[in-house]
């Protein structure tokens, strides 16, 4: 059984056409249906005077996210997909969060760090893994993407949190030509918490490449970062992170995470 709704973040941002699509495509394979979420502040809306009414921002929030709409509405005509639209004004975390409580799968895109509200904002890929209650696929930013789930790899903690994350991944998971998973930490650690999530996906029929790299406690985020690399394809990880690490902004090289980082928070390179 495949995700059943597929939601997408919608926005003003320069990477926004390109995550519809690529959510577009990954909603067809997966027979889903794609929820295009869009929120805008009153504060990015030109037009809206300070302390305007809510009411007033909305109006015209809908001629800003008009053509949008009809961009999203397009791309998921022509995909043959079912589809359907909100959007509203308010904080795109707090709207992204709610509507992902209903969703199979979130799609989000990095965002800039140099971006200026980023001082004033949450970061959406550092917050909907914790928020929205399902997995997360973030896209890398500046270029065209498409989800491919052809390598992906379990850097795997046991805990019921990142059991959670696998679980709400299975579908992405069956798609995989290859898995691998990578627990890191001391010897008898790592072979029982390994054994157990192998053979855990081997019962819902995916198979699995166990590394089971041997550190001290303190030094298990390093040693397991330090095996994925060396997983991907010429150093390249397509899916990564089911809690111990976390993509660097270019997304083709990683960077250590807090090990208590236990949502799944994927980045898919294509």
């Amino acid at each position: 059984m495949g995700f059943k709704t597929i939601q997408v973040h919608v926005g003003g941002d320069p990477d926004s056409d390109t995550r519809v699509a690529a959510a577009a495509d990954f909603a067809r394979r997966q027979d889903a249906r794609l929820r295009g979420v869009y929120t805008v502040m009153p504060m990015d809306l030109a037009g809206v005077p300070l302390g305007a009414s809510v009411s007033d921002a909305r109006k015209v929030a809908a001629e800003a996210a008009a053509p949008v709409e009809a961009r999203f509405r397009a791309a998921a005509e022509a995909a043959g997909i079912r589809h359907d639209w909100i959007a509203d004004v308010g904080d795109a975390a707090e709207h992204l969060s709610v509507h992902a409580r209903y969703a199979d799968v979130v799609v989000l895109s990095q965002e800039k760090p140099e971006h200026f509200w980023n001082d004033f904002r949450v970061s959406l890929p550092d917050h909907l893994p914790f928020a929205a209650g399902c997995p997360v696929l973030v896209l890398p930013r500046g270029r065209a993407t498409t989800i491919d789930a052809g390598e992906i790899v379990v850097a795997w903690k046991s805990s019921r949190e990142a059991a959670a994350a696998v679980r709400g991944a299975l579908p992405l998971l069956r798609e995989a030509r290859r898995v691998t998973v990578v627990t890191a930490g001391p010897r008898d650690e790592t072979e029982i918490q390994g054994a157990g999530i192998s053979r855990f996906l081997s019962e819902h029929g995916i198979g699995v490449e166990l590394r089971t790299p041997v550190a001290p406690e303190e030094d298990a985020g390093r040693a397991l970062l330090d095996e994925v690399r060396q997983v991907g394809d010429d150093g390249r990880v397509r899916v990564v992170d089911f809690g111990l690490a976390r993509a660097a902004p270019d997304a083709e090289v990683l960077e250590p995470g807090a090990l208590e980082h236990l949502s799944l928070l994927a980045s898919v390179v294509s």
